[in-house]
């Protein structure tokens, strides 16, 4: 405006690249504002830079709670350069526009995941940074607004070939800020939340972390979000990826559900996965033997799935693993000699994974909705368990009734998983019937002596019958249907050992 010093408001935590974007600013002929350590961080750089208490007469009050909380500061960004009733004010009172706002937020996505108390979180919680980006991406097709250090010199490119920024890249910026500050919010909202109740308002924080060449498939698009705070962070917020390809969406989606089964097992265990199903799951003497054993569950669906590991993988089990096409292996660590060996394999990816699975709730969408629930963590202890049967399963049985229990919880509905020896040799899989689930488990298998897991009641006694004729030695379901008494006689027909556990682990 006519008259009036443009000025440019620089207030930022993160001051990478600060100094450089406030001198490029000055040359443009912009009187500069700031605050605290941003403002003292120009000013040793020698930048010419008035301190924002200076410009508005009022001094930071509160320990610094309140510092640009102010109608020459607001007004300055808000006013519309296009309105002659705006400008009136701004000049009656003796405010200059604001035609740049260069701000980033209290770093509150890293701090909360450093065990802080709440009164140290609260205290992390920015104010005056929110209020200045949204005020400014408000009024973007008059004021440029900056959040992001990455985005200074790509800025001051554009400034420099086109003389100003472009309508687009305003509101482009403006966007950027609603964005953030709606993750600044939600984070905040869930580390304030701890009662562990379904919110009245769902929200998430997340930033992308890539992109993806597609989705599920090619015509897809998609992308990679891990939480934007530390706090949030889970097995796959952080893996590291040693070598092999980008990893594409279903590559992410299939490595989610084959690390939260093999965390299941104390032991040391290995599962395969291939479409998002569970393959073969094992356990073993050494990583080796349990992943032989669960790729022999299924050899053929393993050709092209992931191996996931919960121990350290060492050359023995690293020179069989290179023996058959695999995507993905994932583990927490390897041995020098393994990656030595997967090297020979340039496209195989072989990740690092440290973390448990730790999300405590998930939310799943629906067309025009979200589903939200508690994580399914729960494991009935053998101690909780009923044998209504004449016959009881033997020690080596239960054994293999507590692993194969474990496994079908990550199969989907109806899932089966038949186990012999700490080994699946068959899953059924997904089947819109129990007893076609059962069939899928035991075709071609030689099944004598083994057990079943279901992961839901039989409705019938058609899958307990299935089973007998394939050999079957014991089962464990969650029981509960109103036909029970028919699959407990089905089983003592057929000297078959049942457990009920009280609780079904369906997987839709």
């Amino acid at each position: 405006m006519q008259g009036m010093t443009p000025r440019a408001l620089l207030s930022v935590y993160d001051k990478t690249g600060i100094v450089e974007f406030g001198r490029f600013l000055v040359d443009r002929g912009y009187g500069l504002l700031s605050t605290g350590g941003t403002h003292r961080t120009l000013a040793e750089a020698g930048l010419p830079v008035t301190e924002v208490s200076q410009y508005t007469g009022d001094p930071e009050i509160l320990d610094g709670r309140v510092k640009t909380l102010h109608p020459r500061i607001h007004a300055g960004i808000l006013a519309r350069r296009d309105d002659a009733g705006h400008r009136s004010t701004l000049e009656e009172s003796g405010i200059d526009p604001i035609d740049v706002v260069v701000v980033n937020l209290y770093p509150f996505f890293e701090k909360a995941g450093e065990g802080l108390n709440l009164d140290e979180l609260v205290e992390l919680i920015d104010i005056g940074g929110p209020t200045m980006i949204r005020a400014a991406a408000k009024n973007h097709v008059h004021v440029a607004v900056v959040t992001d250090p990455a985005d200074y010199g790509p800025l001051s490119d554009e400034w420099r070939e086109e003389g100003s920024l472009g309508p687009a890249t305003r509101q482009r910026l403006a966007a950027k800020v609603f964005a953030l500050t709606g993750a600044y919010d939600s984070a905040v909202a869930a580390s304030l939340n701890r009662s562990g109740e379904a919110p009245d308002w769902l929200t998430a924080a997340y930033r992308k972390a890539a992109d993806l060449r597609y989705g599920e498939n090619p015509h897809q698009r998609a992308a990679w979000y891990v939480p934007a705070s530390r706090a949030a962070f889970g097995a796959l917020s952080d893996f590291e990826q040693h070598q092999g390809k980008e990893l594409s969406f279903n590559n992410l989606r299939d490595l989610d559900g084959a690390w939260r089964a093999v965390s299941e097992y104390e032991d040391t265990a290995c599962v395969g996965v291939k479409h998002a199903a569970p393959c073969g799951v094992a356990l073993g003497r050494s990583p080796r033997e349990a992943w032989e054993k669960a790729r022999d569950g299924d050899p053929i669906s393993i050709f092209g799935g992931i191996a996931a590991f919960n121990r350290t993988v060492d050359a023995e089990a690293a020179a069989s693993l290179v023996e058959i096409f695999l995507e993905v292996i994932a583990a927490p660590g390897y041995t020098a000699e393994a990656l030595d060996l997967f090297a020979k394999k340039k496209n195989l990816r072989v990740l690092s994974i440290r973390r448990p699975p730790s999300d405590l709730r998930e939310a799943l969408p629906v067309d025009g909705g979200v589903c939200w629930q508690d994580v399914d963590r729960l494991f009935v202890p053998e101690t909780e368990w009923s044998v209504p049967t004449k016959t009881a399963p033997t020690p080596d049985q239960r054994r293999d009734l507590a692993f194969a229990w474990r496994a079908v919880k990550h199969v989907k509905s109806n899932g089966i998983a038949v186990a012999r020896n700490g080994a699946t040799i068959g899953i059924g899989s997904g089947q819109p019937n129990r007893v076609g689930a059962v069939r899928i488990a035991l075709d071609g298998k030689d099944a004598s002596g083994a057990v079943l897991a279901s992961d839901a009641f039989f409705p019938f006694d058609d899958a307990v019958k299935a089973a007998a004729e394939a050999g079957i030695a014991a089962i464990i379901q969650p029981g509960g249907s109103v036909r029970d008494e028919d699959s407990i006689r089905a089983c003592d027909q057929a000297g078959i050992a049942m457990v009920f556990t009280g609780r079904r682990h369906f997987r839709h």
